[in-house]
């Protein structure tokens, strides 16, 4: 191989390098606490494709925790808004996107004990906790849960999941709505 070649290869290969790293180096992240009220019941996740984790803690603490990430050409924007028993979380993508790494992050913390709703468009969840009801619609998913819910329904058009629920949980509990799926349920937690 020539050496003019060999060199051209090699800067295309630390270009690409570079470009698959440049998102997670330019990313900013917006953190806030939210103090949810006595009769908030049902925390409600919506808008625009996520990645999301999301965790439930321990205690008397009535706070939520969300931290949002977005990268340059990828911007997100957060909206929480308090709405009878509800805590509304939307988020939204900008209109001006650049690049193919459009992949905004979502952190969420939540006290033990809530309904969780959420209606996004796509969603690579890793959801950990316990919650009293779950419901989650979206077009395609990626989905692992390793958790504890009286009621979980998953709803969409394609999705593979990891569902990993306690053993005195009800299998009637688990309702599956998806046209195509690929699915590992379980019922080992403690």
């Amino acid at each position: 191989m020539k050496r003019k070649t060999k060199i051209t290869l090699a800067a295309l290969s630390a270009a690409l390098v570079v470009l698959s790293a440049a998102p997670r180096l330019v990313q900013a992240e917006d953190s806030q606490t939210i103090t949810l009220k006595d009769d908030i019941r049902t925390v409600v996740l919506h808008g625009d494709g996520t990645a999301l984790k999301l965790t439930t803690h321990e205690g008397t603490t009535r706070e939520a925790l969300l931290i949002t990430e977005d990268n340059i050409g990828c911007p997100l924007t957060s909206s929480v808004q308090a709405d009878g028993d509800q805590l509304q979380i939307s988020v939204e993508k900008g209109p001006m996107r650049i690049g193919f790494w459009c992949d905004p992050d979502v952190t969420l913390s939540l006290p033990e004990g809530l309904n969780l709703e959420i209606g996004l468009s796509n969603l690579a969840a890793d959801i950990k906790g316990s919650f009293e009801r779950v419901s989650i619609r979206t077009g395609q998913s990626v989905i692992d849960f390793d958790g504890r819910a009286a009621h979980f329904t998953l709803e969409g058009r394609r999705a593979a999941v990891r569902l990993n629920f306690p053993r005195d949980m009800p299998r009637e509990a688990v309702e599956l709505d998806v046209d195509t799926i690929l699915s590992q349920v379980t019922f080992n937690g403690v």
